[in-house]
């Protein structure tokens, strides 16, 4: 294959709300460990909305996107053609085994598509140990988002929650990751209760296996009542859905070392308060959780291919990314929206 020396893209410019749509970025030459991938569709994560508002106080240039599918169309001279095969599907691992955070700083801010050139573009230049085949009969907007949404959705249930048969489970936000928290949930055996503001949200909860689904009134009308659960799930992490945990975990009787979980996957810009005499006099266990592994994205893959979990997610072209985070930014997007270069709708 003759590699282009440029390619559309979508930048990031520290100190720009948007993305900057380049369609000269320069493609540079592959090491020899790399791998040069035709870019076949990348998640939108409200990642990448707080990227663009400044969370990360970031100043490097680059592409975004940290949640992909590709195809190899070239290889650098030192990888193995039997491990890596041109023209096949994979999902691409945002994290892979050499990435270290800058300085001391986050490894997340140094990965993929977040301080590192992504999948927002026609291309995109990874290593082999970050991808994992596809599966035959799963859509490339699927494998896309099998690994960031599905990969930590996945953890977050099954490694963080330790979801097992029986367990009440609440979750809060049925978005792109949410909406698959529900399906795994079931999966394990858990009965499942949903929190979203938005009446699409709580509908396509109902659909997917939940036994209720509650806005945030009713959820605090119903914890007041005494409702209460084994585990929450929370991709939002504000004060107020914290709160609203918190208050459904409380009353459970506890039994150590099988203590409620309140498991925070979301990012906001809020710091929560909890006192530290409820938190020991209650035995809830605030557990942290991101990503996950590449064994997590192989598993994933499989539930997705089967049919057994059912991603809700939407395709449009590359040009109007920053539409679609537009969307985001306003919760107007229920399941995943993925971008795909050249996609004519």
């Amino acid at each position: 294959m003759t590699t282009p020396s440029t390619m559309f893209a979508a930048v990031y410019h520290p100190g720009n709300d948007r993305l900057v749509l380049n369609k000269n970025y320069p493609l540079r030459d592959l090491k020899d460990n790399e791998i040069l991938l035709k870019v076949a569709a990348a998640g939108v994560c409200h990642t990448d909305v707080g990227l663009l508002s400044g969370v990360t106080l970031d100043t490097r240039q680059y592409i975004v996107g940290h949640e992909a599918s590709g195809i190899p169309v070239k290889l650098g001279a030192k990888v193995n053609g039997q491990t890596v095969q041109i023209g096949k599907l994979y999902s691409i691992l945002t994290v892979d085994s050499c990435v270290h955070g800058l300085k001391g700083g986050p490894v997340l801010l140094n990965s993929l598509g977040i301080g590192r050139d992504g999948a927002y573009a026609e291309y995109i230049i990874t290593t082999a140990d970050t991808l994992v085949p596809v599966p035959e009969g799963v859509p490339v907007e699927v494998a896309a988002i099998a690994s960031d949404a599905g990969v930590t959705a996945y953890h977050a249930v099954q490694h963080a929650a330790k979801v097992k048969r029986g367990d009440k489970v609440l979750i809060f936000g049925i978005g792109g990751l949410g909406h698959l928290a529900v399906q795994y949930a079931k999966h394990f055996g858990a009965t499942v209760y949903a929190c979203d503001f938005k009446p699409a949200a709580r509908k396509l909860a109902l659909e997917l296996g939940a036994t209720e689904a509650f806005d945030l009134i009713e959820l605090t009308n119903k914890t007041a009542a005494g409702f209460t659960v084994d585990t929450t799930i929370d991709f939002i992490s504000n004060n107020q859905t914290f709160n609203l945990a918190m208050a459904a975990l409380r009353g459970n009787d506890v039994n150590f070392p099988s203590s409620p979980k309140c498991v925070l996957v979301g990012v906001s810009a809020e710091n929560l308060v909890f006192s530290t005499l409820d938190i020991i006099t209650s035995g809830v266990q605030i557990v942290g959780s991101t990503y996950g592994q590449r064994d997590d994205l192989v598993t994933v893959l499989d539930l997705f291919s089967k049919g057994t979990i059912r991603p809700h997610v939407h395709a449009e072209p590359l040009e109007h990314i920053n539409r679609v985070i537009d969307e985001l930014r306003a919760f107007e997007i229920t399941g995943r929206k993925v971008v795909i270069p050249h996609l004519t709708v």
